[in-house]
């Protein structure tokens, strides 16, 4: 078994020194998050076929997509996010990674629409104990200033997981339909859980601080309360986490239907204009408010407030846009400023928090987020859609579509707010 804590856990001035095997960890948990992303992501290109073999409506698959999936996520994620600030963190993303993985595979067998739901909400209870009990691993292999940079490199797995999501999808539902699709998405997670399983250990909890002192329950929700960024932030990440889910799940249908894409087509655009873009910004995201936020940690807010505000008039062209040409550019670069501030919002999480909190801290924040952007953005998209239909067919997805525009905007104007006292709560949170 690799030692990860031999290196990283002794002191913090050690442990903030290049280690390749605090490295490996952070590549295994961001591939594990990439296909985390796969597995939802993937239902996503799948919704025209569905929708047609089950003649469902576009309310129905927002649903599908999104609200079941969220609601279970949401309401179990929390527990387990306290249950990882005290067991063994590694165990807990392995087992729910095997989980979520045959739960994926699962979705593909499926033969009515209430056993495809609820496959997908057991997608949902496995990858609520996935990412935030990740994040708390690696905030305990990364010194505060590190982790914007870390947790980019973490967060470039949302948009890999849609790129290949996109990409598994369009390629496999064309020529072996979507119930394949599901099974070649699901099953290689089963064996990557075992390889996380047996080779990386549980690091020591709160390694970059010179403390760790668990706390109880009601201390530390009050504690976060009290952090105003915490709070607003939070708020902030629901509304462009909107913007992420919605557009994720609607962009296959939209270039279905407003440009005729085949799925293999659709897998190959929506895959490497919004995947890759996304992964880009994501990347660069992490390592620019790393390097600008060391003079000032208002930056670590800022620099996201600035892409996530550029991204709604971006977005809004996108979709208004009848140039094809045109369009792809707009979905890409809205891709990269949409995707520029996972990384340093993640971060927030963890550095406003005390050690025995950033599991906690990380699950609201993720959590939070996620029953918001994906139980209400795809839904959303889906009710406007079917209103819309009457008077504007298959362009009404291009008109519902544009409240992604209008979130990702408020969001920017809530993490400048936020800026405004995330010196001070960064400071308590050390002390």
């Amino acid at each position: 078994m690799v030692d990860v804590t031999s290196q990283v856990s002794v002191q913090t001035t050690a442990a903030a020194k290049p280690s390749a095997r605090r490295y490996y960890v952070l590549g295994l948990l961001t591939v594990i998050y990439a296909l985390n992303f796969l597995d939802r992501t993937i239902f996503n290109v799948l919704i025209e076929p569905i929708k047609k073999e089950f003649a469902l409506s576009d309310t129905m698959m927002g649903l599908l997509a999104g609200f079941g999936f969220a609601l279970f996520y949401s309401l179990l994620g929390i527990p387990i996010a306290r249950a990882a600030d005290r067991l063994n963190r590694r165990n807990i993303v392995a087992v729910a990674f095997a989980f979520w993985s045959a739960m994926t595979a699962l979705c593909g067998a499926a033969s009515s629409v209430t056993s495809l739901a609820l496959a997908r909400i057991g997608v949902g209870i496995g990858e609520s104990a996935g990412s935030p009990v990740s994040q708390s691993i690696v905030a305990d292999l990364f010194a505060k200033n590190e982790r914007p940079r870390a947790l980019g490199i973490y967060a470039i797995g949302t948009y890999l997981g849609v790129f290949l999501g996109y990409f598994v999808g369009g390629y496999v539902n064309q020529h072996y339909g979507w119930r394949m699709a599901f099974y070649v998405a699901g099953l290689p997670g089963i064996l990557l859980a075992a390889i996380l399983w047996l080779t990386i250990s549980e690091p020591k909890r709160g390694a970059m601080q010179e403390s760790f002192v668990p706390e109880p329950l009601g201390p530390t929700l009050r504690f976060l309360a009290s952090q105003r960024s915490f709070i607003i932030v939070l708020i902030g990440f629901c509304l462009t986490t909107y913007t992420n889910y919605a557009t994720a799940a609607w962009i296959p249908p939209f270039l279905a239907r407003v440009h005729h894409l085949s799925s293999a087509e659709i897998g190959t655009y929506a895959g490497t204009f919004k995947g890759l873009a996304g992964m880009a910004g994501t990347l660069l995201g992490g390592f620019v408010v790393a390097q600008v936020s060391r003079g000032d940690d208002r930056w670590k807010l800022w620099a996201p407030a600035i892409t996530s505000g550029l991204a709604g008039p971006v977005f809004a062209l996108c979709m208004l846009t009848q140039d094809f040409a045109m369009m792809v550019a707009m979905l890409a670069l809205t891709s990269f400023l949409v995707g520029f501030h996972l990384g340093p919002i993640f971060a927030i999480a963890q550095t406003v928090a005390k050690p025995s909190m950033r599991a906690l801290a990380s699950a609201l924040i993720a959590l939070t987020a996620t029953c918001f952007g994906q139980g209400v953005g795809p839904l959303a998209v889906g009710m406007v859609n079917d209103a819309l239909k009457g008077s504007y067919g298959a362009d009404a997805v291009r008109y519902s579509l544009l409240s992604a525009a209008v979130t990702t905007t408020l969001g920017a104007l809530l993490f400048v707010w936020a800026a405004c006292t995330i010196r001070d709560d960064i400071g308590r949170a050390a002390a």
